[in-house]
C-alpha cells in the first residue's frame, strides 16, 4: 500500500480507498452510501461498492441534498474543493458488511492493490447493528478490529489506529464514565442530514490526517538517545524494578512514546498519577518501601509542579532521573521555560542541594549523561536533567544503549565507614551492662539490619519504637507473631502512650543514668522526638548511628559513624549482657502498659472520636492479622487521622508516612496509585478532609490504570477519609497554645457525596459511609479482593491523647494523673478562686 499517484488526471486511474461500513442497520449504510455519492458526483472521483454480509445490500443512494440543509451544503462544499486538490481522480470504493468478520472477508478482494496514496482504509462501525460494546472497558470493538486488520495485506503499519476507525453507539454514556478510547467514538445523530455530513467530515478529516501523517512518518526521526540511554542505565542498575512515571506534553510526547514502549517490553511498572506532583509521591513511597529507583517524565515549566516532594527526594537519597523540557538558555522569553534571561530554575535546583543537569545540545548528550549517571551513583538524590527539543529529538545509534549500560556500574570506592572500636566500645558498655532502660528508635531497615536488630532487643531486653516519618520499620507483628520488645511510636507528634510511659515516671522524664536512647540510621530529625533540643542534649542519654557523618545531631553523646549493618553485625558479636541488668529490663518493658491512656476510645457517642474509631478499626485489625494471616500497608497522611492511624494501629510492615521531610499535606493520598499496583499486599490508607481538598482525586488514575493498563490490584485498598471539618493538629495546637475558639483558618468544608458501587472490567470501586465503627463489617471491606473502597468516616474533633503533644500526655483521662499535671490547674484555682483550696 502507499503508491504514489498524479496531479494529470487524464488517463489516469488514480488510487483507490477502501471504506468499510459495518453493521446491520440499513440506514446507517445509507448515510455513508450518500456521503460518498455526494463526494463523488460530477468529479474526477469515482464511487464503487461491494456488500460483503449474508443480507441484502443496502439500496442505492437517494437525493445529493439530505433535508435541505445550508450546513450541509456549505459542510460538503467544503469537503469536495479538498478532494479535488488532494486526490482528484481517487476511487472510494465502498465495502457494507454486516459484522467485522464480514467485512475481513471481503477485504481481501482489495488487499493487494497497492493504491491508496498513502491512505489507510477508513472504518465506520455502528456499534449497536453490529453487535459490539462500546463500554470503556469493553475489547469487543478493539477485537473485532484486530480481526479486521488481519484480513488486509501488510504489516504492523496496516493495523487499524484510532485515526482509521469511528465507531457509532446508541446515546450517551449511560454509567458516566468518559474516557477516550482507541477509536472515535461517535453517537449516531438523530438526523439523517447530519450523519450523512459527519461522515463526510470523517472521510476529508480522515485523508488530511493521513496524508499529513504520511509526511511527518517520513520525516520521524529514529528512536531517541536520551530516552533509550536512560533506559538501559537504569535497567542495567536495577532489571525490572524501576519504575516509569509520566504525565504527558507536547514536547515530551516523543520521549514519553519511547519510554513507554521500552518500559513495557522489558516488564517495568509505568505508573501515572493525576498531577506531576504525584509521580514524585509515588516514586518517594517506592524508593522507601521497595528500594525502586525511578525515572519521571514532565514537560516544559514543570519543574516546579513537584512541591517540597522533590527536596523529600534529596533527603531520602532516592535513585532516579527527573526529565523536565526546557528551552534553550538563548531563547527569547520562551513559552513555559525556566532558563532563560529572566529566570534559570537551575539557581533553585542548586539552593535544594538537588542535582542537576541542562542537556542543551545534541553534540554535548554524552558528557551530559556522563555528568548525569555519575550523579546517580552519588546517592544525593534524584538527578534533575533539564532537556531542550533538540536533545530530546536527537536520534539514537546502534552503540547508545551499550555505552548506557556500561555506565551502570559503579565507580570503586573505598568504604564508607568503618566501625571503629572507641565510638562502639561505650554503645556496646550500654548494652551489656546498664542501664536499665535502653529505647531504640529505628530508621528504615534492610532484611538483615531488621533481622539483627530483633535478635539483639530480644537478647539484651531493648525496647524499640519506629517513627513518625518511618512507621512500621519496627512494627507490632513480625511474620505473624507479637513482638514483645516493641512499645509503640516515637515522635513529635503520635507518640503512644506505652513509649512516654517507658521514659516517664510520674509525667516526669526519669532520671538521665536510668535510660538510654538509640537511633538507627537517623538524623535525629525534630520530627523525631517530642522533646526539644534542651531536654535532649540535659536531660536524655543519646547515642546515634549514621553513615553520614554530617547528620550526626548536636545532642548525640556516644555517635558511631558506620553502616547499621556494619554496627549491628559488630554489637551481636559483642553481647554479653548482665543478667541482672536483663532482668531489670525485662520487667520494665512488661511494665510499660498497654494502653489507650483515653477514656474516650470506649464512649460510644456519634459523630465518633478520633480514639474511638481507631480503637475499633485496631481491635478488627487485631483478629486479622492473628486469625487469617493478614497483611498490609498503611499510607499516612498529615493531618490527625494519620497521627491517630501511625500511634493506635498494630502494624505488619512498613508504610508510608506523608509526615517525612517536609510534611506535605496530599502527599499520602498522591502516592496509593504507584503502592497498591506494585505492591502485593493490601492497602491501608488515612487521609484527612483537609488533605484531600489540596490534591486530585486518586480514583479515576487508579480505575485507568488496572482496567485500560493491564495492572490488575494484587490485593485490597481501602481509603480512610476522616472528616471532622477542620485541619485538626493546627486547630489542637491553636486552641491549647491560646485558648483560642475555633477559627475561620482551621475550617474545611466538605461535601459529603451518597455511598455509591461501581464496577470496571472485575475492578470494583465503592464509597461508603461509616459513621460508627461498630455497625459496620471492617473486617469484610478490609479483604474484599480486587476491590477499592473509600470510606468517609465523620468523627469529632477534641484535643485529646494521640499523642498530639507532650501537654496531651498530662490530661485528666490519662492512666494516671500525674502531679505535673496538676501544678498549673491547680495554681489557676487558688488564683481564681482561692476560698476553693488550700
Amino acid at each position: 500500500m502507499g503508491a504514489m499517484y498524479s496531479d494529470d488526471v487524464s488517463g489516469c486511474p488514480g488510487p483507490r480507498l477502501l471504506i468499510f461500513s459495518i453493521g446491520k442497520r440499513d440506514t446507517f449504510h445509507q448515510a455513508v452510501r450518500q456521503a460518498l455519492a455526494d463526494l463523488t458526483d460530477d468529479s474526477g472521483r469515482r464511487f464503487d461498492s461491494t456488500h460483503g454480509g449474508p443480507t441484502s445490500p443496502p439500496a442505492p443512494a437517494g437525493t445529493a441534498d439530505p433535508g435541505g440543509s445550508d450546513a450541509y451544503r456549505a459542510i460538503l462544499g467544503k469537503a469536495r474543493r479538498f478532494l479535488s486538490a488532494a486526490l482528484p481522480t481517487a476511487e472510494l470504493h465502498l465495502i457494507t458488511a454486516d459484522t467485522p468478520a464480514d467485512a475481513a472477508r471481503a477485504a481481501g478482494t482489495f488487499a493487494d492493490t497497492g493504491a491508496d496514496a498513502g491512505v489507510g482504509p477508513l472504518v465506520l462501525v455502528d456499534a449497536g447493528g453490529a453487535g459490539l460494546s462500546t463500554a470503556p472497558f469493553e475489547e469487543s470493538v478493539a477485537t473485532a478490529l484486530d480481526a479486521l486488520a488481519a484480513g488486509l495485506s501488510g504489516g504492523p503499519e496496516d493495523r487499524l489506529p484510532a485515526r482509521h476507525t469511528v465507531v457509532y453507539a446508541e446515546g450517551g454514556s449511560d454509567d458516566g464514565l468518559l474516557v477516550s478510547r482507541p477509536y472515535h467514538l461517535r453517537q449516531v445523530p438523530d438526523d439523517t442530514w447530519a450523519h450523512t455530513a459527519d461522515v463526510v467530515c470523517q472521510l476529508a478529516d480522515h485523508i488530511q490526517r493521513c496524508l499529513a501523517g504520511a509526511a511527518a512518518r517520513a520525516a520521524r526521526t529514529p528512536p531517541a538517545a536520551l530516552a533509550h540511554a536512560l533506559h538501559a542505565f537504569l535497567t542495567a542498575c536495577s532489571g525490572n524494578t524501576w519504575g516509569l512515571h509520566y504525565y504527558t506534553g507536547s514536547v515530551v510526547s516523543g520521549t514519553i512514546r519511547d519510554l513507554d514502549g521500552l518500559a513495557e517490553a522489558a516488564g517495568n511498572p509505568v505508573l501515572r498519577g493525576p498531577s506531576e506532583h504525584s509521580l514524585a509521591c509515588g516514586a518517594l513511597a517506592r524508593w522507601q518501601l521497595d528500594g525502586a529507583p525511578f525515572l519521571t517524565v514532565v514537560t516544559s515549566g514543570m519543574v516546579d509542579e513537584f512541591r517540597g516532594t522533590l527536596a523529600n527526594l534529596r533527603d531520602a537519597r532516592a535513585r532516579g532521573f527527573i526529565v523536565c523540557a526546557d528551552s534553550p538558555a538563548t531563547a527569547w522569553f520562551p513559552f513555559q521555560g525556566t532558563v532563560h534571561g529572566a529566570e534559570d530554575s537551575r539557581a533553585v535546583l542548586a539552593a535544594r542541594g538537588v542535582p542537576h543537569v541542562y542537556l542543551d545540545s545534541p553534540e554535548r548528550l554524552d558528557a551530559g549523561l556522563a555528568e548525569a549517571f555519575a550523579a546517580y551513583h552519588e546517592d544525593r538524590g534524584p538527578v534533575v536533567l533539564l532537556v531542550t527539543p533538540s536533545v530530546l529529538e536527537a536520534p539514537a545509534d546502534e552503540t547508545t544503549a551499550e555505552r548506557a549500560a556500561a555506565a551502570a556500574t559503579p565507580p570503586a570506592r573505598p568504604a564508607v565507614t568503618v566501625v571503629r572500636e572507641d565510638e562502639i566500645a561505650p554503645v556496646v558498655d550500654e548494652i551489656n551492662h546498664g542501664p536499665d532502660r535502653l529505647l531504640w528508635q529505628c530508621g528504615s531497615l534492610g532484611p538483615q539490619e531488621s533481622g539483627l536488630v530483633h535478635e539483639i532487643a530480644r537478647k539484651a531486653g531493648i525496647a524499640l519504637a519506629d517513627s513518625l516519618t518511618r512507621p512500621g520499620s519496627v512494627a507490632r507483628y513480625r511474620d505473624g507473631a507479637v513482638v514483645p520488645e516493641y512499645l509503640g511510636t516515637l515522635g513529635v507528634y503520635g507518640f503512644s502512650a506505652r513509649v512516654h510511659d517507658y521514659l516517664h515516671d510520674n509525667g516526669r522524664l526519669r532520671a538521665r543514668d536510668q535510660q538510654s536512647l538509640l537511633f538507627l540510621k537517623s538524623r535525629i530529625a525534630e520530627a523525631a522526638t517530642p522533646f526539644s533540643p534542651r531536654v535532649l542534649k540535659r536531660s536524655l542519654r543519646i547515642a546515634q548511628v549514621t553513615r553520614e557523618p554530617e547528620h550526626i545531631a548536636p545532642y548525640t553523646d556516644l555517635p558511631v559513624r558506620a553502616d547499621a549493618l556494619d554496627f549491628l553485625t559488630a554489637v551481636r558479636e559483642r553481647l554479653d549482657v548482665d543478667p541482672g541488668v536483663l532482668d531489670r529490663r525485662t520487667s520494665a518493658l512488661t511494665g510499660a502498659r498497654e494502653s489507650a491512656s483515653d477514656a474516650l476510645h470506649e464512649l460510644p457517642v456519634l459523630p465518633m472520636s478520633a480514639n474511638y474509631f481507631f480503637a475499633r478499626l485496631g481491635g478488627v485489625l487485631e483478629r486479622l492479622i492473628t486469625e487469617e494471616s493478614y497483611t498490609y500497608t498503611g499510607v499516612y497522611d498529615v493531618g490527625r487521622g494519620g497521627l491517630s492511624a501511625v500511634r493506635n494501629l498494630p502494624r505488619t510492615g512498613p508504610g508510608f508516612s506523608g509526615w517525612y521531610g517536609r510534611a506535605l499535606m496530599g502527599d499520602a493520598l498522591q502516592s496509593i496509585p504507584a503502592i497498591a499496583l506494585t505492591r502485593d499486599d493490601n492497602v491501608l490508607a488515612f487521609i484527612g478532609d483537609g488533605a484531600s481538598a489540596l490534591v486530585p482525586d486518586i480514583v479515576p488514575t487508579l480505575i485507568q490504570q488496572v482496567c485500560l493498563y493491564g495492572r490488575p490490584l494484587r490485593g485490597n485498598v481501602t481509603v480512610f477519609r476522616l472528616i471532622d471539618g477542620g485541619h485538626s493538629v493546627i486547630r489542637t495546637y491553636h486552641e491549647g497554645r491560646t485558648d483560642a475558639a475555633m477559627s475561620r483558618q482551621t475550617q474545611v468544608l466538605h461535601l459529603l457525596e451518597p455511598e455509591w458501587t461501581r464496577s470496571f472490567s472485575g475492578l470494583t470501586v465503592r464509597h461508603r459511609h461509616l459513621p460508627d465503627a461498630a455497625g459496620a463489617d471492617l473486617g469484610d471491606w478490609l479483604t474484599r479482593r480486587a476491590t477499592v473502597t473509600i470510606c468517609s468516616v465523620p468523627i469529632a474533633h477534641n484535643n485529646e491523647g494521640d499523642g498530639l503533644s507532650l501537654l496531651s500526655a498530662h490530661g485528666w483521662q490519662r492512666d494516671e494523673l500525674s502531679d505535673l499535671s496538676l501544678t498549673v490547674i491547680r495554681a489557676t484555682a487558688r488564683s481564681a478562686y482561692p476560698a476553693s483550696g488550700a
